[in-house]
């Protein structure tokens, strides 16, 4: 095998570990505050 195509393998196999590895990280934030309540939006003024 050409040494160009083992460093396009090796490239895609570090890109596609690095995208799993951030995947699997990444956990989402907990809500904050009481989700059950329900604020009316603040007034806008007239533009």
């Amino acid at each position: 095998m050409s040494k160009s195509i083992i460093l396009k393998t090796l490239f895609a196999i570090a890109v596609i570990g690095g995208a799993m590895f951030v995947i699997y990280q990444d956990e989402p934030a907990a809500p904050t505050g009481d989700i059950n309540r329900i604020e009316p939006l603040p007034e806008q003024d007239k533009p």
